[in-house]
Order: structure tokens, then sequence, then C-alpha cells
């Protein structure tokens, strides 16, 4: 498995929701995770913050439509997907070849 970096952040992963493909990046030393589109700009939707206790997505203004954050399904499939990295993140590093 080869990392891959967006930023100058590790890639942890991507996942497509509602027709959109996202990357999971790590922010270093940090229990967070920058979100990004993967193919559309302005690219950053925003941070899950707080990945040690009680997660939270902090939405960028730019893409706080796609976001609908009155559409909570959305908001959760982002959430779920980035606890799921950050419990596996250790297990990504170990496979990693650079």
């Amino acid at each position: 498995m080869t990392l891959r970096f967006t930023d100058g952040l590790p890639v942890l992963g991507y996942r497509e929701i509602d027709g959109r493909a996202l990357a999971f990046a790590w922010v270093w030393h940090e229990p967070a995770l920058r979100l990004t589109f993967a193919d559309h700009h302005p690219n950053l939707i925003g941070h899950v913050t707080h990945l040690d206790g009680l997660p939270r997505l902090a939405a960028a203004p730019d893409n706080l439509a796609w976001l609908r954050q009155d559409d909570p399904a959305r908001t959760r499939a982002v959430l779920d997907h980035a606890i799921d990295l950050w419990r596996t993140k250790d297990r990504v590093f170990r496979h990693c070849e650079g």
C-alpha cells in the first residue's frame, strides 16, 4: 500500500458519499481529519475533530450547501467513515510503503 498526501497531510482513506469522492487526511499529531473533495473545487469540506472523544464536523463555508447540515444522513456518513478511519490508522501506517 502506498500512502498518498494532500496538502502535506497523509490521506487515511477515501469514500464516495452521494456521488462525490471524498478524501480524509490526518492532521498530524491531532485527533482530527481534514475532509476534502477529491474531484471538486473549492475542495475543502471541513474537519472532523475530537476523534479521541466525541467527534464533531466543523464545516467549511464554501461547501456547506453540499454538506446540507440540515440533512443528518450525509453528515452522519462523513462522521462514521472518519471514526472508522481513525480507529484503523495505526494499521494503515504499518502496511504502507511510503
